[in-house]
């Protein structure tokens, strides 16, 4: 079997760097070894830890990895039948092994070949400021805990986090190369959905465009159709054709090489009610409100609070409008989100309240006339975007206007 090449893997310098970076905060924490729980849920985003120090993931893949602050790293992955293919699919990571029993028997063994039982070990997932829920399996910490009760086990909370939050230039790259999926993908809604057309074959147009361009599944992708939809989309499409009035929104995670942006329009099949457009006109207006205030050196607070009082000043109500980081996974830091302050209390205590060069992060307005169908249908919007050296870009380029579809 051929190795695949193909496969998209960042190069090793990009790992060094990274390993550096990593070992470095490992060191001054007083860490031995890193156990980084890549369990493929949440759209993936629960594995990004792990994939930013080994590239194995898609497709629900799971990458539990052994990380020693000496020597190489192991990865542990669901079943024996990929293991070849993984080893020949990325170069950062030699030792990949199927699990043998469960996952943390795995990890014990190999902590215990590299004579860790009484080591410092920091483990991910166990519930930290962006995901206060955590994903590593309880019976995965027990039963290390069991196997090996004189290693103290040690929550990384958001370290890992921390260290992804300002991207590289080939992370970047990456990155570019995700949004120019998102705007295929809305131009296939654009040129495929007309009255009669179900709403299930556009949304599998639009995922196929992203998968036959080099895109990866799973990926968020949320969608909702009808005379006058919610203020934000729904999970899944129906098998209802479309009709000539209907309005579409879209929000949608297109992904290349484990990497997401984010990007949300809104369509309509014909003419629509003018108070849409309103409400739309709104929407871009404090878009380009934010983005005019993006640079490195800049308050998030304050760049974010106008964004808020052009929003209320324009009488409109917010279902969502905020920023959120983007990389491996969504609602990376930094984060800021007006509809979900309280649960962003720690973001900019975090990190602190400004933005740098290399700062990647979703910016989206949704929103809705309390006065009109009793608030409850709207219009969205949203783009991904870099913090430059001097200002922000946009990393879509699909037209940021209405989309009023020809019926």
């Amino acid at each position: 079997m051929r190795k695949l090449v193909e496969y998209p893997t960042l190069s090793l310098k990009e790992r060094d760097r990274r390993w550096t970076l990593v070992r470095k905060e490992m060191q001054a924490r007083g860490l031995d070894c890193l156990v980084l729980c890549g369990w493929p849920s949440c759209w993936d985003f629960n594995i990004a830890n792990a994939r930013y120090l080994c590239p194995i993931g898609g497709n629900a893949e799971f990458n539990v990895l052994v990380f020693p602050l000496s020597g190489e790293p192991t990865s542990f992955i669901f079943s024996p039948v990929f293991t070849d293919y993984w080893k020949g699919a990325q170069d950062w990571v030699a030792d990949v092994r199927p699990k043998k029993g469960t996952f943390a028997d795995s990890v014990a063994d190999r902590l215990t070949e590299l004579k860790m039982t009484g080591a410092t070990i920091g483990i991910d997932g166990l519930a930290g400021p962006l995901d206060p829920d955590g994903w590593t399996p309880h019976s995965l910490y027990t039963r290390l805990q069991d196997r090996m009760p004189g290693m103290k086990i040690v929550n990384l909370e958001d370290m890992m986090e921390k260290l992804r939050t300002v991207k590289s230039s080939e992370e970047i790259a990456a990155l570019d190369k995700a949004a120019t999926l998102g705007d295929l993908m809305l131009a296939t809604c654009r040129d495929t959905a007309r009255p009669g057309v179900k709403e299930c074959e556009v949304y599998a147009n639009m995922m196929q465009t992203m998968l036959a361009n080099g895109g990866e599944e799973p990926t968020l992708f949320l969608w909702a159709a009808d005379k006058h939809p919610y203020p934000h989309p729904f999970r899944v499409p129906t098998m209802r054709p479309l009709e000539k009035g209907d309005m579409i929104i879209c929000e949608m995670h297109p992904k290349f090489g484990g990497y997401f942006t984010h990007v949300e329009r809104t369509f309509c099949l014909g003419k629509p009610e003018p108070r849409y457009l309103d409400i739309y006109e709104a929407c871009l207006a404090a878009y380009r409100r934010g983005l005019g205030l993006f640079k490195p050196g800049a308050k998030i607070s304050e760049a974010m609070d106008a964004v808020r009082d052009t929003i209320t000043q324009s009488g409109f109500g917010i279902c969502e409008a905020g920023i959120h980081g983007h990389g491996l996974a969504s609602l990376e830091y930094p984060r800021y989100r007006h509809h979900a302050l309280r649960a962003d209390e720690g973001a900019l205590k975090a990190i602190g309240d400004e933005f740098r060069t290399g700062m990647v992060f979703a910016m989206n307005i949704d929103l809705f006339d309390p006065k009109w169908h009793n608030g409850e249908t709207g219009c969205v919007f949203a783009e991904t975007i870099v913090i430059t050296d001097n200002s922000a870009r946009r990393m879509h380029s699909f037209s940021t206007d209405f989309q009023q579809l020809p019926v």
